[in-house]
């Protein structure tokens, strides 16, 4: 399961990379933006070359869904095809105790009984401008401060000339490119009204639990299926959409995907490696295992508290077995070694000239000072910034209500942002969206990391002592929860249109914490704006600019939750002198499937088994590069046809953060012809089988 976010801490943001530096990207490696693909070697290894036509098509038919997922749209009536996993909080948020739509499924089975998903937001990428240029010349010189402001009112300045008078129907953000070597103006037709059409059991959609996660062979129907509304209303009309054929892709064949990977550390330098290795990882590592403990035990307590965690404890799971495989390739000599021979390779070129010295400086050299300040600010900053110390929806609420109404009444280039014009319509989707809230279950998790901030900061730290003051974190807790009126989206609504004023006046017990939470943030904040990041962005720079003269654009750059293309085949792998084919099929299910969770079938599959085709291919590999966030990604063929529909990787993968190994990293996805057998025979589902082609 590949995610980018879900709640803090929770996802696994499996990241695939390479750290390339003495030879342009080969073979399947890669994830490229639209307007630099490879088209040497697309042709060349595979005698595909994509058309204008092409590319314009396949851009505008796939989609980012806002907090870490991707889609595609596969229907002429707004239809998105996206998985199981990433539609999950929308069907949690729809979900009850009455009606558990995550166990038991959902089907629309007309326009009129499809349920919006609250606060969920779908972006489709329209056009992308080149702003380096105008980026640059705003930035040269600073440093510090003055770069840091710098580039957010330059950043406003040309997010709000793209957004021009289309209001919250486009979205346009900056994406930086090789670390700030480029910066690319992305602008998108936003859709907030998003319903849900489909979503399997829980049971069908991950199915394996966490045993099979990150696994090959899968059975597993991660799918789910989305209808985008127009600004009017009606299901949204487009003409750019992939058509599935449920035939799939043959082994070798080449298959590509479109998607939005959230982010990778390619291009590292080693000592901020070392950071991740020595710190980072360690301590998300130790914090997760104790919150999935903590939700564990809850989960014993009825089986209405399994189902209020059931989420949340998937998402943490998911986090840790990602995080693991990331932590153990850090810790592999021989992966560090190849990554410090690559490293000192390339600045052995920088020094060797002179010209190239004066040029470039020595951005290795800036980038390993500032680790020590980001050391020393790390845990004060996921604790109290990111708010790992306070895990509580009522605090998300009072914090975005504190700092958002603060912020929104600044000019836009001063901004957070976050809170910028561009980020605003989404912050409000999520503000007003009306969620269930479980006050047993607030009141567990925000005890539980009040007093984690404690302990990881230490009792007589100044803010552990302003929040707590003289209560336990329990009795701070159970005051909050009790106490607030936030669980009303009403009152959050009026709250926000009230303003700085309104909020200063509130006496709810949440926006009084969370004032005393944001005066703390917002140092811990500024200190990195300020003195950290404008530091580390300009070294990045250098290294950037040293990078195009030492290899060009040849290899594509980081991701950065933007749209790209991965290039791949259809292929299995050699595990330990044993082959792994690259399918699965129905009858492989029924085989792995026993009387218990999480290889326990869903009661539908079980009344369908004597009508479904156990031949049909179920699950499949390829060899695209993928990340966290591809989840949800249409996997395509040289035709524009979706034949798979990406939703993980294979274990080998986990160490894909840092090196890509073309020969055992694998994507995997689920086949078109298991979504066509389910639709039909276990679902029932002819109107979708009809608007999908699939007959």
């Amino acid at each position: 399961m590949r995610l980018i976010t879900r709640a803090l801490l929770l996802s696994g943001c499996v990241l695939a990379a390479n750290s390339m530096l003495t030879l342009p990207s080969v073979a399947a490696e890669g994830m490229w933006t639209m307007d630099n693909l490879p088209h040497t070697t697309l042709e060349k290894t595979y005698g595909f070359k994509p058309t204008a036509t092409w590319l314009h098509k396949s851009m505008r038919s796939a989609v980012r869904l806002a907090g870490g997922c991707s889609g595609s749209f596969v229907s002429a009536q707004g239809l998105v095809l996206t998985n199981h996993h990433c539609v999950i909080g929308c069907v949690e948020d729809l979900s009850s105790e009455k009606q558990d739509l995550i166990n038991k499924g959902f089907l629309a089975k007309s326009l009129s009984e499809e349920k919006q998903c609250p606060g969920m937001e779908v972006n489709r990428l329209e056009k992308t401008e080149d702003v380096t240029a105008r980026m640059q010349k705003a930035l040269a010189g600073l440093s510090g401060k003055a770069f840091s402001e710098a580039k957010k009112a330059e950043q406003s300045l040309i997010e709000k000339a793209c957004v021009g008078d289309a209001g919250d129907e486009r979205r346009c953000d900056i994406v930086e490119l090789y670390g700030g070597g480029e910066y690319h103006v992305y602008q998108y037709s936003r859709y907030q009204d998003v319903r849900l059409v489909f979503s399997p059991e829980y049971a069908a959609g991950f199915f394996g639990g966490d045993p099979d996660n990150f696994n090959f062979p899968r059975y597993n129907l991660d799918m789910s299926l989305l209808r985008v509304y127009d600004h009017a209303g009606k299901p949204l009309v487009n003409a750019d959409w992939f058509p599935i054929n449920p035939k799939g892709a043959k082994e070798g064949e080449l298959v590509m995907t479109l998607g939005h990977p959230g982010s990778t550390q390619r291009q590292l330098t080693m000592a901020e490696l070392e950071t991740q290795r020595d710190l980072v990882l360690p301590f998300r590592l130790m914090l997760a295992s104790e919150y999935r403990g903590l939700l564990l035990q809850y989960s014993t307590q009825s089986e209405e508290k399994a189902r209020i965690a059931q989420t949340e404890l998937t998402m943490v799971e998911n986090g840790i077995k990602a995080r693991t495989g990331m932590f153990q390739a850090l810790l592999s000599p021989s992966v560090m070694q190849k990554k410090r021979e690559q490293e000192n390779t390339f600045r052995a070129w920088v020094s060797s000239d002179a010209t190239r010295t004066r040029t470039y400086g020595d951005p290795w050299q800036t980038l390993s000072d500032t680790q020590t300040a980001w050391r020393n600010l790390y845990v004060d900053y996921v604790m109290v910034e990111i708010g790992f110390g306070a895990m509580s929806q009522h605090i998300n609420w009072a914090r975005t209500l504190v700092r958002g109404t603060t912020e929104k009444a600044k000019p836009d280039n001063t901004r957070l942002r976050e809170f910028s014009d561009a980020s605003l319509p989404a912050v409000q989707a999520g503000l007003f969206a009306e969620v269930p809230l479980y006050s047993d279950f607030e009141r567990t998790k925000l005890a539980w990391s009040l007093s984690k901030l404690r302990e990881k900061l230490g009792v007589d730290n100044p803010v552990v002592k302003s929040i707590l003051g003289k209560q336990s974190p329990e009795a701070l807790a159970n005051e909050i929860v009790t106490h607030s009126k936030l669980g009303d989206a009403a009152v959050r609504k009026q709250l926000w249109e009230g303003g700085v004023d309104a909020i200063k006046n509130s006496d709810d017990p949440a926006i009084r914490l969370a004032y005393l939470i944001d005066e703390q943030a917002r140092k811990f904040r500024t200190d990195y704006d300020q003195n950290i990041e404008p530091v580390q962005k300009a070294a990045a720079n250098q290294l950037a600019k040293a990078r195009f003269a030492y290899q060009g654009t040849r290899v594509y750059p980081d991701a950065t939750f933007s749209l790209r293309l991965s290039h791949g085949v259809i292929r299995g792998w050699e595990e330990k002198g044993k082959t792994i084919p690259p399918f699965t099929d129905i009858a492989g299910l029924f085989d792995r499937a026993t009387d218990f969770d999480p290889f326990k079938l869903a009661d539908s599959w079980v009344a369908a088994q004597k009508k479904l085709d156990k031949k049909t291919r179920f699950n499949q590999v390829s060899t695209n590069d993928i990340v966290g966030g591809n989840s949800g990604s249409p996997l395509i063929n040289a035709k524009g046809e979706l034949v798979g529909l990406i939703f993980d990787g294979n274990i080998n993968s986990l160490g894909g953060s840092y090196f890509f190994d073309e020969s055992v990293n694998r994507a995997v996805s689920v086949h078109p012809a298991a979504m066509t057998e389910a639709l039909k025979q276990v679902y029932k589902a002819k109107h979708l089988v009809k608007e999908l082609k699939l007959d």
